[in-house]
């Protein structure tokens, strides 16, 4: 009872206050990024200070959402560089990992460029230093991969990138795209796998009880052990290891958790098609203006 209560006025902060906090936060990053760029000095507002605050927020936002982080395999986090590549189903994976991650690795993201312009997130991605990609251009994706890579290996820190390349509304694996492991590769970057569970179930804000988020960390795949392996191989292998534990978490559910996780599955799964056909639309479109501009050369 005492539980219920508790979360009943924790959702009425989260509906009325957290979005604001969030908003304010991504405001304060903003102006101590301006205020770097300004002064041309980086040391007034360095990394270390805006990643300890993206941390404590991101930390602060999970639990007034009523998310609980568990992490399992968190040995395997290492104190360098990293080449982060988690599944992903939910747009608060980010938030998941900081939380997961955060206290041992600091982290950048690769992102979509449509995220610029999001007033609730946008001061995050800044203040972390995160690079965007703009996926209609093959070419200018390419060069930013490049640029996050020599960042990455630079500054000793981790980088998130998603290999799906989107979402998956059901949290089904989508299919990797294999081109972003070159880059480790070329650079001598440790590759780490993560599989973010429970993701489907976290997003009912709005229920009386916590939900839990399971982060598992796995081994990290040393440049020495990818270096020379196809990357097509070292995509499919990273690829299985997550499938593997996606598998086995539906498994292990009880017969009530699992016919609440389906039902879940079946509603995000309509969801899942309309986007899939908004994206294919989007690839058409974007085909067909490159075809014209060839024709007009």
């Amino acid at each position: 009872m005492i539980e219920y209560i508790k979360n009943f006025f924790r959702v009425i902060w989260f509906s009325f206050i957290e979005l604001y906090s969030l908003r304010r936060g991504s405001r304060k990053l903003k102006k101590w990024i301006k205020k770097n760029k300004r002064e041309q000095d980086p040391n007034l507002h360095p990394f270390s200070k805006r990643w300890k605050y993206i941390y404590k927020k991101m930390r602060q936002f999970n639990r007034r959402a009523g998310i609980k982080i568990k992490v399992v395999g968190e040995e395997n986090i290492p104190n360098g560089s990293a080449w982060v590549v988690p599944n992903h189903t939910s747009n608060l994976d980010g938030f998941y990992l900081i939380e997961a991650l955060g206290a041992k690795l600091e982290l950048t993201s690769v992102a979509r460029s449509g995220v610029k312009q999001s007033k609730l997130t946008q001061g995050y991605f800044l203040g972390s230093d995160s690079f965007y990609l703009n996926r209609a251009n093959i070419r200018e994706s390419l060069t930013v991969l490049t640029q996050t890579a020599q960042y990455v290996k630079k500054n000793n820190r981790g980088v998130i990138i998603f290999p799906e390349g989107t979402r998956s509304f059901t949290t089904d694996l989508l299919e990797f795209k294999c081109g972003g492991f070159k880059f480790p590769q070329k650079y001598a970057i440790p590759i780490l796998p993560i599989t973010v569970l429970g993701t489907l179930q976290a997003k009912r804000f709005f229920r009386l009880k916590y939900r839990e988020v399971k982060v598992i960390v796995h081994k990290p795949i040393k440049p020495i052990q990818h270096i020379k392996l196809p990357t097509d191989i070292l995509c499919k292998n990273i690829g299985n290891t997550i499938k593997k534990e996606l598998d086995k978490y539906e498994k292990n559910l009880s017969p009530k958790e699992l016919k609440y996780f389906l039902k879940l599955k079946r509603k995000a799964s309509i969801k899942q098609q309309k986007k899939d056909a908004k994206l294919n639309k989007e690839i058409e479109k974007s085909l067909e203006g490159a075809t014209e501009n060839k024709n007009d050369k």
